[in-house]
């Protein structure tokens, strides 16, 4: 009960005119029947051993009574209205109990009588005493089982009686649904605009029952005993409730019950009866009548000696000549179209570099032989693109050609010879399988151990001369005893520089435990086709380096964890000895690994990689 309600709920039990009991229960249940121990003992035919005659619904204004079949009472509300329990328990208005006993609803400020064998219990709300009542603890409710009845099916069906300014008819509707609203496909159409275009307000439920859902615009009420009860009071009562503000009240009720809806003119009296015989005869099915179908006559001398040309173009025969040259214009010009493009030719157009890549060792023997002074354009092709120096011999001829100036030709020879080299790159290092030798450093060395050197092309310009004093160093040494280049070719061999220009091996192997990857909802292919995907960049990067040190190789150790979004975190790598270069570009390719989430992974998986880099054999 709220706190500002200063009246508290009273019950007094008589017999004979006198008082046997007053109560005052409070937040307590109430006890009636044949039983020495419950609040109110009557011993009378047909009552049970105890039930709770009343108890307060928690949280709320409302107490529940609860009636047995050979019990009544009479409530009477706070506005006046009265309400007797025998005139509609044979409603199925009323919500029952595991027992079958009757709950009703009472609200705060309602007063009754409640008639149990001899006794008459009297409750309502009185001012609360100075001194609280003893409260008395309630005893446990004995629950019974009640078998459950079989439900016998009511073949009785809605019956509308409507009355209007065009008379009374009755109706059966179809599936004994009821629909009432603005639109004329209503079972009941009514032009109010507060009504919507279509309403369900009657329709069947389970168990031979029937769903009231009224909506306050219409009004009427519960035929009981010759007397209407309006759909008002039954709502008062809360025996027609709503889910929430707005909706529709609900009352499901069985077929013994019968009423009015009254909407304007008009007044519907629902009803469950027996239908008609005729109601049940079956429609006759419409007679559908067979026609044969006579084939079409063609008068085939109608048309012209050749029918289809005609038909075919649906044109006359101007239109069909105009078509014709039309469509063979269109084929010459495809056939034309197509014979030229099948013979065009698609030219790549290559660097000299790139040229020098595809046929290396070709190019470095030509390039060995000494051109004679009148040819031009060869050396110049391979080194179009870098410094041109001249190389001068300080003590004797040059095995090149003209002299160049004193002071600066060790600087400026060594210059050139670096140029050269990382112009050429890798396709001077050798063709392997496609070469089938030592590539272009062996030729180069052959032609330095001869003493010949490499000219330029160009009339008294030597790019690499040999050794002064007849030549004898030549592109071996790439200095001779009277000067020139200042560098040793003897540095960097012709096999180490064929092992940089084949690829290099990288394999790796990737591991972690097995149970994890079970509860994680992974499997090793999935993670090894992503670890695959950086390979490249790995591989990548071991050949850059083997430029600087071709002897390079090792085992790089990767260690991260795949997390549920299957990102990696505690990414680790190990590049020991010459390898250590690759440290930044390994654990850059690691972090952009994504595994994809993992729904069933709750923790985070290990792994560890090892990368294999094996140098050119």
């Amino acid at each position: 009960m709220a706190d500002n309600k200063k009246k508290i709920l009273a019950i007094a039990a008589m017999r004979d005119g006198k008082v046997v009991t007053k109560l005052l229960p409070g937040d307590k249940a109430i006890t009636i029947g044949a039983g020495y121990n419950n609040n109110i003992s009557v011993e009378a035919p047909g009552m049970p051993d105890s039930i709770v005659l009343i108890k307060q619904v928690p949280d709320s204004d409302t107490w529940d009574l609860t009636l047995t079949d050979t019990m009544d009472a009479q409530i009477t509300s706070s506005n006046g209205s009265k309400m007797q329990f025998s005139d509609l328990k044979g409603l199925g208005i009323f919500n029952t109990d595991e027992d079958g006993n009757f709950v009703l609803k009472v609200n705060y400020g309602d007063q009754g009588v409640v008639n149990a064998g001899p006794f008459v219990v009297h409750f309502g709300f009185i001012d609360p005493p100075k001194v609280a009542a003893k409260k008395t603890a309630p005893k446990k409710k004995v629950v019974k089982k009640v078998e459950e009845a079989v439900v016998v099916p009511d073949k009785r069906m809605l019956k509308l009686s409507i009355e209007d300014s065009s008379g009374r008819r009755d109706i059966f509707p179809n599936a004994g649904i009821m629909t009432i609203g603005q639109a004329e496909y209503n079972t009941i159409s009514v032009k109010n605009n507060k009504l919507p275009r279509i309403h369900t307000l009657l329709e069947p439920s389970d168990n031979n029952k029937y769903i009231l859902r009224l909506v306050p615009e219409i009004k009427g009420g519960v035929e009981v005993k010759g007397s209407v009860i309006p759909f008002s009071t039954l709502i008062e009562r809360n025996l027609l409730k709503q889910e929430k503000p707005g909706d529709p009240f609900i009352w499901i009720f069985d077929r013994n019950v019968s009423g009015v809806f009254t909407l304007a003119n008009t007044e519907v009296f629902f009803s469950f009866a027996e239908p008609p015989a005729e109601f049940f005869k079956p429609k006759p099915k419409p007679v559908v009548k067979k026609v044969k179908l006579k084939p079409s006559v063609y008068n085939w001398k109608s048309f012209a000696a050749r029918p289809h040309e005609l038909l075919s173009f649906n044109s006359e025969n101007s239109e069909n000549a105009r078509f014709k040259m039309f469509l063979g214009i269109g084929l010459a010009a495809a056939l034309l179209m197509g014979a030229v493009t099948d013979r065009l030719i698609v030219v790549v157009k290559e660097s000299k570099t790139q040229m020098l890549r595809n046929a290396p060792s070709a190019r470095a023997v030509q390039l060995a032989e000494t051109p004679p002074a009148s040819e031009a354009g060869m050396g110049e092709e391979i080194v179009s693109d870098v410094p041109v120096a001249e190389i001068a011999n300080t003590g004797g001829a040059t095995s090149g050609a003209s002299e160049a100036p004193a002071g600066g030709g060790a600087a400026e020879g060594a210059s050139a010879a670096n140029d050269v080299l990382s112009s050429i790159g890798f396709a001077a290092y050798g063709t392997g399988s496609a070469g089938g030798g030592a590539g272009f450093i062996g030729d180069l060395q052959s032609a330095a151990s001869s003493g010949t050197g490499l000219a330029s092309g160009q009339s008294g310009e030597a790019l690499i001369a040999g050794a002064g004093s007849g030549g004898s160093g030549g592109i071996g040494g790439l200095a001779g005893a009277g000067g020139g280049v200042a560098a040793s070719a003897g540095t960097v061999s012709a096999s180490d520089m064929q092992a940089v220009h084949q690829a290099a091996q990288v394999t790796f192997t990737p591991s972690a435990p097995q149970e994890a990857l079970d509860l994680a909802g992974r499997d090793m292919s999935s993670i090894r086709r992503k670890i695959n995907q950086i390979k490249m960049r790995v591989q990548s990067a071991y050949e850059g380096l083997l430029r600087n040190d071709p002897g390079a190789s090792g085992t790089i150790t990767i260690s991260f964890s795949i997390t549920p979004s299957g990102s990696v975190t505690g990414v680790s790598v190990s590049c020991p000895g010459s390898l250590a270069g690759l440290q930044g570009s390994v654990t850059a390719a690691v972090n952009s690994l994504n595994f994809g989430s993992a729904p069933q992974q709750t923790s985070n998986i290990p792994v560890s990689v090892p990368f294999n880099l094996v140098p050119p054999q």
